[in-house]
């Protein structure tokens, strides 16, 4: 049996030195390399593919297809959400892609099945931002889910810019350090919402506070809004203080 798997080993060995000299064999070496490069070139460049675009004033929306002018009554929508954040700035300006569908967005994003509504890529210098499949005439975004599986298109857009914002006002690297709840619960704070309701968030938070599945996001908006309204924390406090985040969840579910 030894001598078998001797001879096995010694001709694998011998084969895959054959084939590393063929040159088809080498080529195929390089493919992982160019399906990354491409996938990072349409991150930076998705207008290659969503080439109907429109602009309003700071944004571009790019589409696949013609983009329908109702997408202008939500961005009307969504600034007034960024007015009321001190950190909006009208040196970002992003690029809002509407990818159509769940599967164009999931190969985009990363998200297997595309099951979130946005997103951006905080690792990268870019300000595009990746939108689910959408109803722009009712103002309404999409995710592959039972439940919870809808948001309002203007809110969802206003929190993937809200990131921008943050990491324009705080800097690249401080931005990727910042605790999740700050900058998470801060973009679902301009939003104006959250993918659970309100009733539904705080009995998922109270029946479970030591496991925040299924309502992180709500209880982090929840943080956020105690300090920005109760406590009356300026947004720079917000991001520039340390908390004490285990007693800051106690006081804030205590308040619900």
């Amino acid at each position: 049996m030894k001598n078998s798997l001797t001879q096995l080993t010694d001709a694998y060995r011998s084969y895959r030195v054959a084939m590393k000299n063929r040159p088809g064999f080498r080529l195929l070496g390089y493919v992982p390399w160019v399906l990354v490069v491409s996938y990072l070139l349409l991150l930076c460049f998705p207008q290659v593919i969503y080439s109907h675009q429109i602009s309003y004033k700071n944004m571009t929306i790019s589409s696949r297809g013609p983009v329908d002018d109702s997408i202008r009554a939500v961005l009307d929508k969504v600034e007034v959400k960024l007015a009321a954040s001190p950190l909006n700035n009208p040196e970002v300006r992003p690029r809002i892609v509407l990818t159509g569908n769940s599967r164009h967005y999931a190969m985009l994003s990363l998200y297997i099945g595309g099951n979130s509504f946005g997103k951006g890529f905080a690792m990268l210098p870019l300000q595009n931002v990746f939108i689910n499949r959408a109803d722009s005439g009712n103002d309404l975004v999409f995710r592959n889910a039972k439940e919870n599986n809808q948001r309002s298109l203007s809110g969802v857009i206003a929190h993937e810019i809200t990131h921008l914002l943050i990491r324009k006002r705080y800097g690249y690297w401080r931005n990727l350090m910042m605790p999740a709840w700050k900058k998470e619960g801060y973009a679902e704070y301009i939003g104006g919402e959250s993918t659970l309701s309100y009733d539904a968030g705080v009995k998922l938070w109270k029946a479970n506070p030591k496991d925040a599945t299924g309502y992180q996001y709500f209880k982090y908006m929840m943080l956020v809004k105690y300090l920005l309204e109760t406590e009356k924390l300026s947004v720079d406090d917000l991001f520039n203080r340390d908390f004490d985040l285990n007693a800051l969840e106690e006081k804030v579910l205590r308040g619900l």
